[in-house]
């Protein structure tokens, strides 16, 4: 499989495609983030085959080689609740034009977009609109739904709206036959079990002073925005509720950004960490009730990287939260990889081919010829393109080419 990164910061894909063992070749990667693309080519490119290809709107895709999977998590500030929220106003906000400049010209049979969740809210849903109609303006078959990674296993309340794009009808009943977006996972792994126990580096990640109640009422210690009381509740926190402050007990995740505002809600996430930020505002609450700023390496753990396996030499740490802040999670991205290329969750080895006997099918979906399947598999004529009826597939009501809406969660947009 081919494939080019778009916004490609540290190389989400490119780790996914590794996870699940399916061999791939980069054509590229864009970003202009200079420390992105130092990490992008110490974790991904050989010394003498680094393919950058810098700033996207220089891309000229008559240069390019042809590829099977074009990915993108475009530029979020513009529609994000941490930025300014100034969607097309902001140069930022227009970048999916790009996307769409260089797919009209080299037609990947496959793209995986992301961005925020505010990029579907009222505010923004006339961008919204013109994405999805460009998408199937230029011949692609579009699913979208907004995914949490904390419901696929890593403890980090961070949601993105994911738009999965094929090129012809048959990937795209498939992946509608092998149930369309990632089912919810229960979460076994909370932020407790992935932060480091005893001594970290004070200058990285610093302890808040306890500043505990000290002869003051409730009163005064919300007036004087003092940062944190213990009660056997657990830990007191000011938050923007009618009572003004939140509990949260050892392993809670808390927002560390502008601690005597009286206007943030939220500050603390039960068990889990909050969305990463650029900024490595998070923290988590220890044993013994003081707050602890969350490391590098900690954060890129929420981007499920468990075993920290992302090279990050000579990068600085405030560029290492950044860097984790503005990337995917690769857990989520791993499992809608799988469903798009109709992926057994068990391969062999890398070579692609399905463990469920001789056939090669999962249940009544047979593979198709994708390109990172074995030799015998993409020449056996008598299982490429089939499906059980040979029909289009529109059960998932947020599937797209005619513009359908998707079923959202209780949760809402």
């Amino acid at each position: 499989m081919k494939i080019l990164e778009l916004f490609s910061g540290y190389g989400t894909a490119s780790f996914a495609l590794k996870q699940l063992g399916i061999p791939y070749e980069l054509v590229g990667y864009s970003d202009i983030d200079k420390y992105a693309n130092e990490c992008f080519r110490n974790n991904h490119c050989p010394v003498d085959m680094d393919r950058k290809l810098g700033d996207v709107r220089k891309i000229d895709p008559s240069n390019l080689d042809d590829f099977d999977l074009l990915t993108g998590g475009f530029p979020c500030q513009s529609f994000s609740n941490a930025g300014k929220g100034l969607g097309e106003l902001d140069a930022r906000g227009t970048l999916f034009n790009d996307i769409i400049r260089i797919a009209e010209v080299k037609k990947p049979r496959y793209m995986l977009l992301e961005n925020v969740r505010g990029l579907v809210s009222k505010k923004h849903i006339g961008t919204f609109n013109k994405i999805m109609a460009e998408l199937k303006r230029i011949g692609y078959y579009v699913d979208w739904k907004i995914l949490n990674t904390k419901d696929y296993g890593i403890p980090h309340n961070r949601e993105r709206v994911f738009f999965a794009c094929f090129r012809n009808a048959t990937d795209y009943s498939k992946f509608h036959i092998n149930g369309g977006f990632p089912e919810k996972e229960e979460l076994k792994l909370f932020l407790k079990d992935i932060i480091d126990s005893g001594e970290v580096d004070r200058d990285t990640s610093y302890c808040i002073d306890a500043n505990y109640f000290k002869g003051t009422s409730l009163k005064g210690y919300l007036e004087k925005c003092r940062r944190q009381i213990v009660f056997e509740e657990g830990l007191c926190v000011p938050n923007a509720t009618v009572k003004g402050y939140d509990f949260g007990r050892p392993g809670d995740g808390v927002n560390l950004d502008f601690p005597t505002s009286k206007t943030r809600r939220g500050r603390i996430t039960k068990k889990v960490s909050g969305a990463l930020q650029c900024n490595g505002g998070r923290g988590v609450i220890l044993d013994d009730y003081k707050i602890r700023k969350l490391t590098p390496t900690e954060c890129f753990r929420l981007q499920g990287f468990l075993n920290d396996e992302v090279i990050l030499d000579g990068i600085s740490n405030s560029q290492q939260y950044k860097l984790a802040g503005n990337g995917q999670s690769v857990n989520v991205v791993k499992k809608i990889f799988e469903k798009m290329f109709n992926c057994s969750p068990n391969l062999k080895n890398g070579c692609g081919k399905f463990l469920t006997g001789e056939s090669h099918h999962i249940g009544e979906t047979y593979c198709d010829g994708n390109p990172f399947l074995c030799e015998e598999c993409r020449n056996t004529t008598s299982f490429l393109n089939k499906t059980p009826k040979g029909e289009l597939q529109t059960q998932n009501s947020g599937s797209e080419h005619g513009l359908g809406q998707n079923k959202e969660s209780k949760d809402g947009i």
